[in-house]
């Protein structure tokens, strides 16, 4: 056993490597470049988020992130590009209903997308969807820890029908409404 080398701290490595990371913070979302790390979820597919990050892992190739500052950069570049939307911010939503009269105008959803694309690719390949809502909200109408982890789970390297979800606090809080028929 070799008693002069030692596992070192996370601290320690994070200040050994601190010009290869930055920390941000996104005052207009309220997060952290470090919270995503706690939004991933990674733990089915991979053993750990990046070398050293957490001290149980014993597997050495088996990470979500090939290094910390490539965690740092890929967090820090989809921090920005969401505090970076325009406010208020355009969302898309395909729905499934007989007509348009059919549409519940007191209960949109939830679940919107910021890309119209990504919306109607949902609508014909996973939902079925024939209608299009097209509405805005604000910043703070969007619950932005789970827009995160969303994007983790069904956009960031999922497939090509990324689904770039947006996650709606209040749905009264939607307005711009307008309807098209998916073709």
């Amino acid at each position: 056993m070799d008693l002069n080398h030692t596992v070192k701290p996370i601290y320690v490595y994070i200040n050994e490597n601190i010009n290869a990371i930055q920390s941000k913070y996104y005052n207009n979302i309220g997060l952290r470049t470090e919270d995503v790390f706690n939004l991933i979820e990674y733990h089915d597919s991979y053993k750990d988020l990046y070398p050293n990050y957490s001290d149980e892992n014993q597997y050495e190739e088996d990470y979500y992130f090939s290094s910390i500052q490539d965690a740092y950069k890929d967090a820090n570049e989809i921090l920005t590009f969401f505090s970076t939307l325009p406010n208020p911010i355009p969302i898309y939503r395909s729905i499934k209903v007989e007509s348009i009269n059919n549409i519940d105008y007191n209960w949109l959803g939830d679940s919107w997308s910021f890309d119209k694309q990504s919306a109607i690719n949902f609508a014909k390949n996973q939902a079925n969807g024939n209608v299009l809502l097209s509405a805005k909200t604000n910043f703070d109408n969007v619950d932005w820890k789970n827009t995160v982890r969303l994007y983790y789970l069904f956009s960031s390297n999922y497939d090509s029908y990324d689904e770039n979800e947006i996650k709606i606090i209040d749905s009264d809080e939607i307005f711009n409404v307008k309807t098209e028929m998916i073709k």
